[in-house]
């Protein structure tokens, strides 16, 4: 069998090269071992475009930003399924200091910021707002296990998917071609998350691994909330007064279903956003890809010319990723430079 490009990995990031793959004329195989315990299949695909305690806003982010929003739009369309939403989101203030630290950018800018916030209202006395807040623009969330299968089925119907695992010392690099099993391909792309660096083509990448947990709720007394509440921790509502709460950042792999600290971690931080009482229905644990400064990292291999690495999504990989798949795919086709923040070669050689 041969195609233009092998995947590692049906994440996120695997997801997003392989539909700007599709879009350039590129015929793909993505192999995926279909494991759980993945931050892809269970993180609340938050789109927050000023995140921190210091409200800065990305250089890009505008144009980020109406890229993802194209992107997945398109995506919906060519699939027919639904999984990005648009949601108003309140960032409410953690202390009078951050607030102040607001109302400093807000003076410092205040065309640029007008652009990704105006003011909050929130009517239900049950939600915790001591020190203000507002209301951010262009948010919302994305439904990351429906665009995974959405991904997946679109592959499916193109012979591009196939489940399975890759062993790296099994893939054989040649002048003209990679080859795995019967499969030969131009190049190899590895997105294979938190286990980035377990093979030995990118086993000096230094990912960290961090768990992260979500709670889904039942907080029937704020059923009329609409927004997104974001304070340190968030809840996202979901419906019929069910909500998903998060999350953590816990560095425990040798127990990474620690459920009990996980549990109370993410309950601590709905208490701080809501006063009503609220039942926990299920919790979802997995395990995210965390490089240097939580940033994207991808780029051509050093000495193995067909050999390609795209990882470090991270809490911003529903807005970020979309561009940084349309900046690799630029590189590998047409040998347009990457950003040096996140080239590989340029940061870890």
């Amino acid at each position: 069998m041969k195609v233009d490009y092998l995947i590692v990995g049906q994440g996120l990031a695997g997801s997003l090269l392989a539909w700007h793959l599709l879009g350039r004329g590129q015929r793909v195989l993505v192999v995926d071992p279909e494991e759980e315990v993945t931050s892809s299949k269970v993180a609340a695909g938050l789109v927050t475009p000023l995140a921190g305690k210091r409200f800065n806003i990305p250089d890009g982010l505008g144009e980020r930003l109406d890229y993802a929003r194209s992107f997945y739009w398109s995506a919906e369309e060519a699939t027919k399924r639904h999984f990005f939403h648009h949601k108003r989101i309140a960032r409410l203030f953690r202390s009078e200091d951050e607030r102040e630290t607001w109302k400093s950018r807000i003076a410092e800018d205040p065309e640029a910021y007008e652009k990704f916030s105006g003011p909050l209202t929130l009517d239900n006395d049950k939600i915790a707002v001591p020190y203000g807040g507002f209301e951010m623009k262009g948010g919302g969330w994305m439904d990351l296990p429906e665009f995974l299968s959405a991904t997946r089925y679109h592959l499916l119907e193109r012979l591009g998917y196939a489940i399975g695992r890759i062993d790296p010392d099994e893939v054989a690099i040649e002048e003209n071609f990679v080859k795995w099993k019967n499969i030969e391909a131009d190049g190899i792309i590895f997105a294979q998350g938190w286990q980035g660096n377990q093979n030995r083509f990118f086993d000096w990448i230094p990912i960290k691994p961090t768990v992260g947990d979500i709670l889904d709720l039942a907080i029937p007394k704020i059923s009329d909330v609409s927004h997104i509440l974001n304070s340190g921790g968030w809840l996202i509502p979901k419906g019929s007064g069910t909500f998903s709460a998060g999350s953590t950042y816990r560095h425990d792999l040798d127990d990474p279903y620690g459920y009990d600290e996980g549990r109370a971690e993410v309950i601590k931080k709905v208490t701080q956003l809501t006063r009503a009482p609220f039942e926990v229905s299920s919790q979802r644990t997995g395990i995210r890809p965390v490089i240097r400064r939580s940033q994207v990292f991808m780029g051509r291999h050093p000495s193995q010319s067909r050999v390609f690495f795209f990882n470090g999504l991270g809490s911003k990989g529903v807005l970020n990723g979309p561009w940084h798949a349309s900046r690799l795919v630029d590189h590998i086709l047409g040998g347009v430079s990457l950003p040096d923040c996140s080239d590989i070669r340029s940061n870890f050689l």
